[in-house]
């Protein structure tokens, strides 16, 4: 048989079709003439990758499968740190890659390559839970700190006085801000700066931007600009607006826009 006939059963490994399993392939990350590396649909990350050996011998078939069973177990290892991975795409064309040099060659040094790959993808996943860490820690900070305020000046609840009225403020919008940085955090991508402390300096910009909002918010209601029908002299009213404002990145700067608006139309 001519050394660059493909296995039928290799050669049907193809986009849009099923494999033996009736899995639906949805990409061919790597083939050759007896072994194919192909992705599935599926939900579950850690089963997308997928190996078919299919030898024109049962001796050559018998070669490769001793080849894929050297490295089978780190294989399955990097394998299920992809879901850890930051990058998926990159990653998995990486260890299809690994694995066709395994199976391509007994000189590959599988294990070697597969243990550098699953350190790379360990570390990779460490920065961004310390970048994301980094992100979220002005919030802490100041949800702690602000809690602690609070506590210690309990006694000026009652008069109500400016430095309790600005304690619970702050604590609110802070509290708003928190949720938000909390939602969006799972959306950002936490690998565009090299240096970490970019990502403390984004997430102390976020918390002074909020703090900001809830001072122009509590501002337009002592003014009466801004009067909320469920607004009243206690300052759990006062404070839910500021949750509000610390919360919504647009809700301050839509209510300047109608302000200037209104204040031009007079």
């Amino acid at each position: 048989m001519s050394k660059s006939e493909v296995v039928e059963s290799i050669k049907a490994v193809t986009v849009g079709s099923k494999d033996m399993s009736n899995n639906l392939i949805i990409n061919v990350l790597a083939k050759h003439n007896e072994y194919a590396i192909y992705e599935i649909e599926t939900d579950d990350i850690n089963n997308r990758l997928k190996v078919l050996i299919d030898g024109h011998t049962d001796e050559a078939e018998l070669k490769i499968q001793s080849r894929f069973n050297i490295v089978k177990q780190k294989y399955i290892e990097a394998k299920g740190m992809l879901s850890k991975s930051s990058n998926f795409e990159m990653m998995k064309h990486r260890i299809a890659h690994t694995l066709s040099s395994c199976l391509n060659s007994d000189d590959t040094d599988g294990k070697k390559e597969f243990s550098e790959l699953i350190s790379t993808i360990t570390r990779e996943h460490e920065e961004l839970v310390i970048n994301r860490t980094l992100y979220l820690s002005p919030v802490f900070i100041s949800t702690i700190f602000l809690f602690a305020l609070m506590y210690c000046n309990i006694d000026l609840r009652i008069e109500n006085t400016p430095l309790w009225q600005l304690t619970t403020i702050s604590l609110a919008t802070t509290l708003g801000s928190g949720i938000s940085i909390f939602i969006t955090a799972k959306t950002l991508n936490f690998e565009d700066f090299k240096t970490k402390k970019y990502y403390f300096m984004l997430g102390v910009e976020r918390i002074f931007l909020s703090f900001m909002a809830g001072a122009i918010a509590f501002i337009a209601i002592r003014s009466g600009i801004l009067t909320p029908k469920f607004i009243s002299e206690s300052y759990w009213s006062y404070m839910f607006i500021m949750v509000i404002a610390g919360f919504s990145e647009s809700f301050i700067p839509r209510f300047l826009s109608k302000s200037e608006s209104t204040m031009h139309n007079k």
